[in-house]
């Protein structure tokens, strides 16, 4: 699976998003907990959002990867593909509790 990579191409759909859901871009930062300076960069095309932030956006503004050119997910991949959004989106406390919880089946199923 394969973004396409074009700062501007990425920024553009994430800007139109954001307008569509009538949302300034000062809300959409404060959302995904980013500054507006770096909301602006990305949306002008001038940086890439960082992996968590790219999919709190999509979260926010209710965007598929497929808004971006990525082919649909196919079902296999899905459990995959939400798990590991859930995972970039955890802040760091529920991101410990989720390590402990691994850490207790991994113990659970090396000791049977």
């Amino acid at each position: 699976m394969m973004l396409y990579d074009d700062k501007n191409f990425i920024g553009n759909i994430i800007k139109k998003a954001r307008k569509s859901a009538k949302m300034k871009q000062s809300v959409l930062a404060e959302k995904i907990e980013m500054s507006d300076k770096n909301l602006g960069n990305i949306e002008n095309g001038k940086q890439f959002p960082q992996i968590n932030n790219f999919f709190r956006i999509l979260e926010v503004l209710q965007l598929s990867l497929e808004d971006f050119g990525v082919n649909t997910v196919k079902k296999e991949n899905y459990k995959k593909f939400n798990l590991i959004k859930k995972i970039y989106t955890l802040n760091d406390i529920e991101l410990d509790i989720y390590m402990e919880l691994v850490n207790i089946i991994d113990k659970m199923a090396y000791n049977k």
